[in-house]
């Protein structure tokens, strides 16, 4: 529906190009058209790019100071200030997917682009005890699981062994042992285990299957015996395994097959089909001891897929429950690292105004460091290690780079304003058990779950801005992401102590 939207903006952007439409959500320091012009979509690159540019650079933010980023809809007037800007900066990820169809529409017309994810390692989204988490793919039901014969997974299949084995892999795994703090070596290892298989192809016809191994091929014919189930921590069914046994015993063929290909609870696009894949277990104990195997998924694609189709849906489907959190300014050591980015990129495009910029951003990474450090020592001074959010939790960066403990009753990027009953319960027991003097809400929220946890334990509400956007009177008022990131070290040496 999102997309469809986005599409149906963009028609009437290309409407509005031959009617003279403008557009400037807040408005740049002046309107010199022959200054650099920046187009942001929220308000950390906004800032970061004025603090940067002083007087020099006209800079519009599109998001309006009050409303949601994570609603946010461009407007065709959007669409063309896009178009006509020097350098576009947005975040990235799930909330900005309608940024590359604008872009791909604009063609060579299209602004030169910086994302602040690709700025900093990202991190994907932490579902941390008690917190409400949706699921990514539709429930499965017991009632829903048909019977399927054997025919259902007809195709000529190949083993993705191979491919982690020659290097096709290798950015894909380096990127994993990163996100587990494992070695390159480790993580590989690891996965040669797990997709292990004897079989370089399968090919599946009506009741018959075919293996082909270094030594050659060999066949034979399976009867259907009944379908098994994975459960989820939360008890949800979150795979089915159809199992098959020989109908003749044949040296070299198992004497079972167990098969997943994922099609119960997902929608698959057109895309999908072209990078098809199923899952086989297979052994000659039971069924049941196939289903007992731990971190073992020999997986198949079919044999007409590329590499490069290969890679591309290993890293999709991989992390198709798994969301980045695209909150990356909200560390400050990111800060400092968009910051530079940005400065950058403006000295390239406005050389005569470089030194300034150069400057400017010198200064201003000074002011950063100084808040990295106050909130350094904060945290080592601190009686306690852990905060507590009533609320959306968009600080991952920010906690893990100050190694705190975190409780909150959603993730940062979750759509979520109403907990369950179970959710405010938890953390209503976690702030009585440890303690903890400070509930957390952030800026924009209707705080109805801080507001209830707080008046069931006495603890105080406070605010810990996390910068996405501010109000009217703030922007009139003249707040910076420093000066709300300075707030909160106030806030949290309260919330510590």
């Amino acid at each position: 529906m999102r997309k469809l939207l986005i599409h149906c903006f963009t028609l009437i952007w290309i409407l509005c190009c031959f009617t003279g439409c403008t557009t400037i959500t807040t408005q740049p320091k002046n309107n010199n058209s022959d200054q650099l012009s920046i187009v942001t979509t929220i308000f950390p690159q906004y800032d970061f790019a004025r603090q940067i540019a002083g007087d020099h650079a006209n800079i519009t933010m599109l998001l309006k100071p009050g409303a949601e980023s994570h609603s946010y809809e461009p407007t065709p007037q959007d669409m063309k200030a896009i178009e006509n800007c020097d350098l576009f900066i947005y975040t990235g990820g799930e909330n900005d997917v309608w940024v590359d169809d604008l872009l791909q529409t604009l063609g060579e017309k299209k602004p030169d682009t910086l994302r602040l994810i690709d700025c900093v390692p990202t991190m994907n989204e932490e579902i941390v005890e008690g917190m409400e988490h949706e699921h990514e793919h539709e429930t499965i039901l017991e009632a829903d699981i048909k019977d399927r014969p054997l025919s259902d997974f007809l195709g000529d299949y190949q083993s993705v062994l191979p491919y982690f084995e020659n290097g096709t892999l290798d950015a894909y795994i380096s990127q994993e042992a990163e996100e587990h703090e494992k070695s390159f070596d480790t993580m590989k290892q690891e996965f040669l285990k797990r997709k292990f298989s004897d079989y370089k192809t399968i090919s599946i016809q009506d009741s018959s299957v075919t293996v082909t191994t270094s030594s050659g091929s060999m066949s034979g014919e399976y009867a259907y015996t009944g379908f098994q189930t994975e459960k989820d921590d939360d008890g949800d069914i979150r795979s089915v395994w159809y199992g098959y046994k020989i109908k003749s015993p044949i040296a070299g063929m198992p004497m079972y097959l167990t098969f997943n290909d994922h099609e119960i609870g997902e929608t698959h696009s057109e895309e999908d089909e072209q990078t098809k894949h199923i899952h086989m277990r297979y052994g000659n104990d039971s069924i049941e001891a196939l289903m007992d195997v731990d971190d073992w998924a020999p997986t198949y694609f079919v044999s007409d897929a590329t590499a490069e189709e290969i890679r591309t849906a290993i890293t999709e489907h991989t992390h198709h429950d798994e969301e980045m959190d695209e909150h990356v300014w909200t560390s400050p050591t990111n800060a400092i690292k968009i910051v530079n980015k940005i400065s950058e990129l403006m000295c390239e495009k406005d050389k005569k105004n470089a030194d300034t910029y150069t400057a400017n951003c010198k200064e201003y990474i000074a002011q950063l460091e100084s808040l990295d450090q106050a909130f350094i020592e904060v945290v080592e001074n601190a009686k306690r290690k852990t905060i507590l959010f009533g609320d959306r939790f968009p600080f991952l960066y920010f906690a893990k780079q100050y190694g705190l403990n975190y409780f909150a009753a959603f993730t940062g990027c979750s759509s979520e304003t109403e907990a369950s009953a179970a959710t405010v319960k938890f953390l209503i027991d976690r702030v009585k058990a440890e303690d903890i003097p400070v509930v957390f809400t952030i800026e924009l929220s209707n705080e109805k779950i801080a507001d209830s946890i707080c008046e069931a334990t006495g603890a105080k509400k406070l605010t810990l801005y996390s910068c996405h956007n501010i109000t009217k009177e703030q922007m009139e008022t003249g707040e910076t992401y420093l000066s709300m990131m300075t707030k909160n070290v106030e806030s949290l040496r309260t919330a510590l102590n």
